[in-house]
């Protein structure tokens, strides 16, 4: 099929997965990927082995227009058939101002392009799981209620985004994905990045010459999700009619509790497992402390969510996947890819995120 796609967030590593993932499925298509002018040294050079069908357009999901030329837009207005938003500022500890302008702001002009666009057949918005906030119990996907509290301003401007996607629903043919935190490749362990989980394996491996401890009591579960179950739900929902004017929770329904991840992620690190317990606040007031948080490689921003005590219901996910032979690998069979992973590249700097 002729298809031509128009993706914001490249060249990140999920746009980066998906294009391939795409062109895989769909080889005769056309591709456009919006960039940042600054990232196209980065952007070509991962296109070098990539097909004459992909071209990249310099941008900005922030300004008018998303910062494309006349003629650009003119063209793109009538050949795109497909759209997926994934460019967004992930930063836990991001001030509101900046979070508002690209999450809110730029999916608000994204959404304005594609009320020009006659000829569009999907716009794939991709979320978080977290625009729940701090909201306990459980959390179906087609909800989006205003939690009591936002925990940064991440959430709070994905929700914001969220908002607005949504209420295009009855205009545009939308699928919404919500991944959880997202991990590396469960196969092959590749990420782009090391943060979520990879800041517990800072932790431990700083630690590593003494007994390691649990951060506070907690019963709650942690919402991985590998990137490759991540990319083929998301291809398969974006074109399948079944997707259409649906939001996903795209993680694991089996997801284990932070104890367990936290013991498994310690032995496959370090072969012994977790002996005994850090009260919760003291870990806070530690990581309070700038040099202790960077030493320790662990931002204060991410015990919020070692007591995070929401799960979430992948009920439509699996419904809507049966069939498809698509499934995610529960925790326990991938964590030894990408400890693996994070042992080989640890000493990588660009991999590092705080």
């Amino acid at each position: 099929m002729n298809h031509i796609y128009f993706i914001t967030g490249y060249p990140g590593f999920i746009a980066t997965k998906l294009v391939s993932a795409i062109q895989t499925e769909y080889p005769s298509s056309t591709f456009y990927l919006l960039i940042l002018k600054h990232e196209r040294e980065i952007a070509e050079r991962k296109l070098k082995s990539q097909p004459k069908n992909v071209h990249l357009v310099e941008g900005d999901i922030t300004k008018h227009d998303l910062g494309l030329d006349t003629n650009t837009i003119e063209d793109l207005y009538e050949s795109v058939t497909h759209c997926v938003h994934l460019a967004a500022l992930y930063d836990l500890t991001v001030a509101y101002e900046p979070a508002y302008l690209c999450n809110v702001v730029g999916t608000k002009n994204v959404l304005t392009f594609l009320g020009k666009c006659p000829s569009l057949q999907r716009f794939c918005y991709f979320s978080t799981a977290y625009v729940s906030g701090d909201e306990k119990g459980l959390m179906m996907e087609n909800d989006i209620r205003m939690p009591s509290r936002f925990r940064n301003y991440y959430e709070q401007t994905k929700h914001e985004a969220e908002v607005q996607v949504r209420n295009k629903m009855h205009e545009l043919p939308i699928t919404i994905i919500r991944p959880g935190i997202i991990v590396g490749d469960s196969k092959t362990g590749e990420t782009l990045k090391f943060d979520g989980p990879y800041f517990m394996m800072q932790f431990i491996k700083r630690l590593a010459k003494f007994p390691i401890p649990y951060i506070g009591k907690t019963s709650s579960k942690i919402h991985l999700v590998p990137i490759d179950f991540i990319i083929e739900a998301s291809v398969f929902l974006m074109h399948d009619r079944v997707g259409e004017s649906k939001t996903y929770h795209v993680l694991s329904p089996n997801s284990p509790s932070i104890q367990e991840a936290y013991t498994l992620l310690c032995q496959e690190l370090l072969g012994k497992k977790p002996s005994w317990t850090l009260n919760r606040k003291i870990a806070e007031q530690c990581l309070s402390i700038s040099y202790i948080s960077k030493w320790l490689g662990v931002p204060l921003e991410t015990l919020s969510y070692f007591s995070h005590d929401a799960t979430y219901d992948t009920s439509q996910l699996l419904q809507d996947l049966d069939g498809s032979g698509i499934e995610c690998r529960s925790f326990n069979e991938y964590v030894g890819a990408i400890v693996n992973y994070y042992k080989n590249n640890a000493h990588d700097k660009s991999l590092i995120r705080y």
